[in-house]
């Protein structure tokens, strides 16, 4: 007797497969996978990392951070449009500024185991050298954090309430609004909180840190 051939005895797969209309997983879009790079983030001593840590830590995280209460926190990635304004503040603010003052921008302001970095910063000229990476808050006479996506809550609400708590006399919140910066500026009131002075679109005029008098640069590249 003739056994039968095993094909003959296996269902057809193709005929008791799948309705047309239901989509299977190898029929799925195929997606990139997240990608990214590591990054070293150094683990604190006891006591935290303090201001005094920052050119060693520099040196083994290869990427933009702050501290905050002693430890690393990484900061988001900026747009370009974000990077040209930081350019253009520094720039125009730094034409006007008094002899006493510097224009600095990405530098720390030391709160001990806290160190933040605006974007732009008004510094006293005698707090500055070559090799400066963080201000003291008293030196510190205006902050300008420009505006990201990826920043919007701690530039909105987080670094007011740390700059003001850290006595620094004039805060500005610069927005992208159909790619023209919209500047936003707040005066330290007595109280230790921030008050608006001011929403400009084409031109800043204030006395205060010093006194402006200034077009605000289109933003083109």
């Amino acid at each position: 007797m003739v056994s039968p051939h095993r094909d003959e005895a296996r269902p057809n797969r193709r005929e008791a497969a799948y309705p047309d209309d239901m989509t299977t997983v190898g029929g799925l879009p195929h997606e990139e996978p997240v990608r990214g790079t590591m990054v070293l983030l150094p683990t604190p001593p006891s006591g935290g990392f303090t201001a005094a840590d920052l050119p060693r830590l520099i040196e083994a995280v290869d990427a933009r951070f702050e501290l905050l209460d002693g430890e690393v926190l990484m900061m988001a990635p900026t747009t370009h449009w974000h990077d040209v304004a930081v350019k253009l503040l520094w720039s125009v603010l730094r034409q006007i500024a008094p002899r006493s003052v510097v224009i600095a921008t990405e530098k720390g302001i030391d709160l001990g185991h806290t160190v933040l970095e605006p974007d732009v910063l008004v510094v006293t000229r005698a707090a500055v050298s070559s090799d400066s990476l963080v201000f003291q808050p008293s030196d510190v006479h205006l902050a300008v954090e420009v505006v990201s996506p990826g920043t919007k809550t701690k530039d909105r609400t987080l670094r007011p309430a740390q700059y003001a708590g850290a006595g620094i006399k004039c805060f500005w919140r610069v927005e992208n609004e159909a790619d023209a910066m919209v500047v936003y500026t707040f005066e330290l009131l007595p109280e230790g909180i921030y008050a608006p002075t001011g929403v400009f679109h084409t031109r800043i005029k204030l006395d205060r840190p010093f006194d402006i008098d200034l077009e605000i640069p289109e933003v083109t590249w």
